[in-house]
């Protein structure tokens, strides 16, 4: 054979080694279900361990409801500008979540673990908050408990703010009704004693004083018209205006919160069989692996 053959029989040869080999590195996918049927005892053995931990797992942990209690912030009536709250809503967050809260989860549970907590929220308009609790039904009472308390103690302790306030918005009218009733009494004896001169006063005389009568009646009609404007006045700032209010205590959540029961189950069935796979395919790795080193 010539030299400029020898080459060409050897590209050809590398050719057919290279394809061979290419042709070995594939994968297929009758190979890929041939580990499958051959190691499917694997595959399953884990997949069930896994949920069977999982179902057991979900089984153990708590089912947890959310409880929910609403409060209004003490709210003053003013004729000019309405409703105003007598202390800002971010306030009365801070005072809540730094001061009360510590404070009455200390008295009511100590150092008990588990004690319930309480998250503050806002709720409705500048005025409203809501106290929010994540518990087991067990703990529904203590829950209550627990937000009763939160409330009567901001009660207590804006009690004094919504007082002055109110204070101030009802003792101006308070002040004026004080005023006419003074001026009515006033014209009121001043009646009575026109209507005793009317009794012995001659013709002339007496229309004089029929008149002045009349001018009284007048003055005093228009003065008890004013008192009762103020008085209708006061009695709205006194009915409309209000301390703090609780205005549902713990209500229970419909449905369980948090991370579902079936959710954990339907992922540990999904992991459950990832991890047969890899199983299975890392046997059958190990195996050949073995068995090319004998």
């Amino acid at each position: 054979m010539s030299e400029q053959s020898r080459p060409a029989s050897r590209n050809r040869q590398d050719a057919e080694f290279e394809r061979v080999d290419r042709h070995d590195d594939e994968i297929s996918l009758y190979d890929l279900w041939d580990v499958l049927v051959r190691r499917f005892p694997v595959l399953v053995s884990v997949a069930l361990l896994v949920v069977v931990a999982g179902f057991a797992y979900a089984m153990m942990q708590p089912v947890e409801h959310r409880y929910r209690s609403g409060l209004e912030l003490p709210r003053v009536y003013h004729p000019e500008s309405g409703l105003q709250t007598v202390i800002p809503r971010e306030t009365a967050i801070a005072t809540l979540e730094d001061v009360i809260i510590p404070s009455q989860r200390e008295r009511l549970f100590g150092d008990r673990a588990g004690g319930a907590g309480a998250q503050v929220i806002e709720r409705g308009g500048e005025h409203g908050l809501a106290l929010e609790t994540t518990s087991q039904p067990a703990n529904a009472n203590a829950v209550a408990a627990l937000h009763e308390a939160i409330i009567a103690a901001l009660d207590d302790r804006l009690a004094s703010r919504y007082e002055r306030w109110l204070a101030v918005s009802a003792e101006p009218f308070e002040n004026r009704i004080a005023m006419y009733d003074e001026q009515i009494d006033v014209l009121q004896v001043q009646l009575d004693t026109l209507n005793e001169r009317v009794e012995g006063a001659d013709g002339v005389t007496t229309l004089v004083f029929a008149q002045q009568l009349g001018d009284l009646r007048r003055e005093m009609t228009e003065l008890r018209r004013h008192r009762v404007d103020a008085q209708s006045t006061l009695t709205a700032i006194r009915d409309a205006s209000h301390g703090t209010e609780q205005l549902f205590v713990a209500n229970e959540s419909d449905s369980p919160v948090g991370t579902g029961r079936s959710l954990i189950v339907a992922l540990s069935v999904v992991l459950g069989g990832m991890l047969g796979l890899f199983a299975a395919f890392l046997t059958e790795f190990v195996s050949n692996a073995r068995a090319r080193r004998v």
